[in-house]
């Protein structure tokens, strides 16, 4: 009675594993034979009557060098299987998961290097370039005073400071208009950095490939005109417009250079000047000085610059239009040939 009361305690698998010995091999589990006579669980499929008798492979000893008893022998047998498995599997599921990673991860590398080899030289400073900047307007010794002309081009100064109040005026009106500058925010916050998606997107181009000599040509002259505005801006040293009016609130951090010229502005209309140069036909021109008009103008709700710094980038970018044809002439011709 206290027998069948213990039987009747256990559970399923240990009736099972108590009732079936089990040998291993490298890659699966076989049930033993010696345990013909044990009776087997309900349910359980019996082993083929002329299956060959196989000798029981006994795990491990007991304390005192004994051989273990059966039913632990099956159990430890069939542990050591499911946890072999479950070590399989992990491997298999952490060779699968590598596989996968290594493979984005080669697609990805791919992508990158398709990108930057669609742009040519747009991930690189074109130093040939302004390397011809600073050579312009030859390389002959008695032209060397007439060089570096392009960091005197002749634009206005700054306004004084009584325009600049009134500048200001303008833009604490623009600051009280937030359904405007909510409006503008989404794109005030992708123009802090300026990409030529903005250009591109414009030309119908953006997704298309043949056309890496005119991306190209828009990243290198976004390079190039920073420095060269800089330069620019370093020797008018006008205050930003949060400076000289503490209670305008900019949308963006501040930057640590000067004010004037608008650089985003002198950098946009570049690029407009540039392809209207290349294609004067091309119907999206007006279009690129609309979306540069536009980026400057961001700027001003932004509370970043005057409406002066906006003209005067745009008129330096008008003037310095001849030597950055100069200083890039080859790759305008390739970008003409592009689309042509």
């Amino acid at each position: 009675m206290e027998a069948d009361t213990t039987e009747e305690s256990q559970s399923k698998i240990v009736l099972f594993l108590n009732s079936y010995k089990f040998r291993i091999e490298p890659d699966t589990v076989l049930p033993c034979r010696d345990n013909a006579g044990a009776d087997p669980l309900a349910g359980a499929s019996p082993a083929a009557p002329d299956a060959a008798p196989e000798a029981v492979l006994f795990l491990g000893t007991d304390d005192d060098g004994s051989p273990l008893p059966g039913p632990m022998m099956a159990t430890m047998a069939v542990a050591s299987v499911l946890n072999k498995s479950v070590a399989n599997k992990s491997v298999l599921n952490k060779a699968s998961l590598n596989k996968n990673k290594n493979k984005n991860k080669n697609k990805n590398k791919n992508k990158s290097t398709m990108d930057g080899g669609s742009l040519g030289v747009s991930q690189l400073i074109p130093s040939f370039e302004l390397r011809r900047l600073h050579q312009q307007p030859s390389r002959n010794a008695y032209t060397a005073a007439r060089r570096f002309t392009w960091e005197m081009l002749d634009i206005l100064p700054p306004p004084g400071p009584d325009y600049t109040r009134l500048e200001t005026t303008v833009l604490l009106s623009m600051q009280r208009r937030d359904r405007e500058r909510v409006r503008r925010l989404p794109d005030i916050q992708i123009e802090s950095t300026i990409s030529v998606g903005e250009f591109t997107r414009a030309l119908h181009i953006e997704d298309l490939g043949g056309f890496e000599q005119t991306e190209g040509l828009f990243q290198a002259i976004l390079t190039a005109c920073e420095y060269v505005g800089l330069i620019y801006k370093s020797q008018f040293n006008r205050l930003r417009p949060n400076q000289f009016e503490p209670m305008l609130r900019p949308l963006l951090a501040v930057p640590v250079h000067e004010s004037y010229p608008s650089n985003h502005s002198f950098q946009c209309f570049s690029i407009a000047f540039a392809f209207s140069t290349i294609l004067p036909e091309h119907p999206a021109t007006d279009e690129l000085a609309r979306i540069a008009q536009n980026v400057a103008e961001n700027r001003e709700w932004a509370g970043l610059h005057y409406p002066s710094d906006t003209q005067a980038g745009r008129d330096l970018a008008r003037r310095f239009a001849p030597y950055l044809h100069d200083a890039f002439g080859p790759l305008f011709q390739a970008v003409h040939d592009e689309w042509v």
